[in-house]
């Protein structure tokens, strides 16, 4: 005779993001959303500690990666908000580059306001940034990374992509490119 050991089956629901889960307004299934997998990833932020406010109304952003950088350059773009545009997003590299040539990082910051819908265009075709399956993320060089389209992906689009330079331990933007 055959005793009835044995196991009892279960069912544990350990993480519920789906392909779409960090969009805003997303809907997914009943069930607690956890981050899980992404504790080991030093770049990850949440949303709340890539601005940060401090008691006398001072902002400091951090881009820790390409997402938190389109993030300030299209939210600095719309609020208007060039102070902190040129403090904390455009690099210094990008400043040193329009100064010689005749210009000041105010042009710079004109001439991307004057073509935010350009770059809103640009971020919804990679919404993940460099995790869109449409797009590419390359090294430069030291520091210098690019983020683009894929051939196609954007050709009805004036810009393809942007590079970015890491400065003081964030990203920031070097300039938009268009494909020739």
């Amino acid at each position: 005779m055959f005793a009835g050991v044995g196991c009892e089956p279960y069912q544990r629901d350990v993480s519920s993001n789906s392909f779409f889960s960090g969009l805003d307004g997303a809907d997914g299934p009943e069930v607690a959303r956890t981050d899980l997998g992404r504790n080991h990833d030093p770049r990850h932020l949440p949303q709340d500690a890539q601005r940060i406010e401090d008691e006398d109304g001072n902002v400091t952003l951090q881009a820790r990666s390409p997402r938190h950088l389109m993030r300030h350059i299209f939210e600095t773009l719309r609020d208007e908000d060039m102070e902190l545009f040129l403090d904390q997003v455009l690099s210094e590299a990008t400043k040193q580059e329009f100064r010689a040539h005749g210009k000041t990082p105010e042009d710079a910051y004109w001439m991307l306001r004057d073509e935010l819908d350009s770059i809103d265009k640009l971020f919804a075709r990679m919404p993940m940034a460099e995790h869109s399956p449409n797009a590419t993320f390359t090294r430069l060089g030291d520091g210098i990374h690019r983020l683009r389209l894929v051939r196609g992906a954007g050709r009805d689009l004036r810009w393809q992509g942007f590079d970015m330079i890491s400065e003081e331990g964030n990203e920031r933007l070097l300039w938009f490119y268009e494909q020739r």
